[in-house]
């Protein structure tokens, strides 16, 4: 593949925008436990033997309301809905009623009537048709904004009527029920925080109302609570997917093109060159700003995903919260690396990087080295070995040094296979300087790639199942470093297991 052009490069970006708008934020918007529900209501119901018979005692009662994803496939999912009115004392089964719901996990729309089946993400200021209750869906009206504990919620209400005899067979009357509700709704998530209700259901005789059953339930402070701890959360990750990485990903995109577009006018006449060296002093002024605007943000995201990842035990992680959460700090920690090398290439390219020598002893540096590597192997199984029986004393800045080794070492984990990779890294000091090698027994590099991938932002062909970076800037980096120590940095061709990079630091 030869060198990124402005266009690949925009529209690599543009893709990329895409794909996380379009399909990874409405996957992980809208996962099971952001629209599964699982409520409790306490309250009380009391309730007639027979029309016209006085109504009993108060009677306490919970509401248990549980809504879990039966199937899915794309944006189609299958509610199973079920409520169940239990007496709190004797937990017997009041009034249960059990359904399954198409719906469109995305929109929450259902698929066979007009609705949500719960309220959607990004809500309004105005009024929706929101669950099914008695055969109808259900008009809520907003009514205002208020805050829970903190958290800013807008209130809905609503009320229906609706025949209810079947659920009456013995009863030789027409059985209606008066249903209200109100809820409490985080906007930006659609999750519901609280709600309470209240049923009447009753006969009409000679005109006259007849209630044989009247009742109501509303949350604890205890569920509220923990409704509030939930969509907190996902408010949080909601900003980050939906603002933050999107802002990142569109700086990034735009700091390259820019970079591209500048190195483009390299072949232009004298006084173009002139106007091309104040452009580049506008790109050196951008650059500074991108690594500041951006790299603040990007310890935002790196410290929230921290707070999110400690385990609360009132409210812990599933699995796939813990999951997705570690996905945003791996992503923030990468574009932060990114950054890095793309303020590293900017000094090189000026012949300003700092180099600051120290001097140390090599097979401690490298053991040091190796356990700080070690995790970017992750979940592949990948044996990092070092090879070293000698040592000797090193002048080099110890920093960048271990920034080249772990660039090395992060594209052979990259090339090497999940199950059987190796990577060795070894050191000899011969003619007055200090060879360092890393090598491994991944697909290697075709010997036609070998003369340019130490070139900025060129990017190797590699085979499809190959995982690798495509911004092109980790080996000119380290071709950077390396030089300003006045070494030189290699692709050993002799080398035919693998790949073999070695790199010199001479002696002072």
């Amino acid at each position: 593949m030869g060198k990124a052009t402005l266009a690949s490069v925009i529209g690599g970006g543009t893709v990329v925008m895409l794909l996380w708008l379009l399909v990874i934020v409405p996957e992980v918007t809208n996962a099971p436990e952001i629209i599964e529900v699982s409520d409790e209501n306490f309250g009380y119901i009391q309730i007639a033997e027979n029309v016209g018979d006085p109504l009993s005692e108060p009677i306490k009662m919970v509401f248990i309301w549980t809504s879990k994803v039966k199937e899915t496939n794309g944006n189609y999912a299958l509610m199973h809905t079920k409520y169940d009115y239990k007496d709190l004392l004797t937990e017997e089964s009041l009034w249960v009623t059990e359904f399954d719901e198409p719906v469109n996990k995305v929109t929450r729309e259902y698929l066979d009537k007009p609705g949500h089946f719960m309220f959607p993400t990004n809500l309004e200021q105005k009024n929706y048709e929101v669950y099914d209750v008695g055969g109808a869906v259900m008009n809520y009206n907003f009514v205002g904004v208020t805050e829970i504990d903190g958290l800013e919620v807008y209130e809905f209400y609503g009320e229906t009527t609706f025949d209810i005899s079947d659920v009456y067979p013995d009863i030789g009357h027409t059985i209606y029920e008066d249903y209200s509700a109100t809820n409490f709704i985080e906007p930006v998530t659609g999750i519901e925080v609280s709600f309470n209700e209240k049923f009447t259901d009753y006969a009409i005789i000679d005109g006259e109302k007849v209630v044989i059953l009247d009742a109501y339930d509303s949350p604890t402070d205890f569920s509220q609570t923990i409704h509030v701890q939930k969509a907190t959360s996902f408010k949080s990750l909601f900003n980050i997917y939906y603002n933050i990485i999107p802002i990142i990903i569109g700086v990034i995109t735009a700091s390259i093109a820019t970079t591209l577009l500048i190195q483009s006018k390299v072949s232009k006449s004298k006084q173009e060159v002139v106007e091309l060296l104040e452009t580049g002093d506008k790109k050196n002024e951008l650059v500074s700003m991108i690594n500041h605007e951006i790299k603040n943000p990007l310890g935002v995201v790196s410290n929230l995903t921290d707070i999110l990842l400690m385990e609360d035990e009132k409210n812990p992680l599933t699995d796939h919260q813990r999951k997705r959460i570690q996905q945003i700090r791996t992503t923030s920690h990468q574009i932060d690396d990114l950054l890095s090398d793309f303020a590293d290439i900017n000094k090189i390219d000026l012949n300003k990087i700092h180099i600051s020598k120290t001097t140390f002893d090599i097979k401690k540096y490298l053991e040091n080295a190796m356990e700080s590597v070690r995790p970017f192997t992750g979940e592949k199984n990948v044996q990092l070995r070092l090879r070293l029986t000698d040592t000797w004393t090193v002048s080099a800045d110890q920093k960048r040094l271990s920034q080249v080794l772990s660039n090395l070492v992060k594209n052979s984990i990259d090339f090497v296979s999940e199950s059987d990779g190796e990577i060795v890294v070894s050191a000899k000091h011969e003619n007055s300087e200090t060879i360092i090698s890393v090598e491994d027994n991944g697909v290697g590099i075709p010997i036609e790639e070998s003369e340019k991938i130490f070139d900025s932002f060129q990017q190797l062909k590699t085979p499809d199942h190959v995982k690798h970076s495509v911004t092109g800037l980790g080996l000119s980096v380290c071709k950077g470093i390396v030089e300003a120590h006045g070494g030189k940095i290699w692709l050993d061709k002799e080398f035919k297991k693998g790949s073999k990079f070695n790199f010199s630091i001479p002696d002072e």
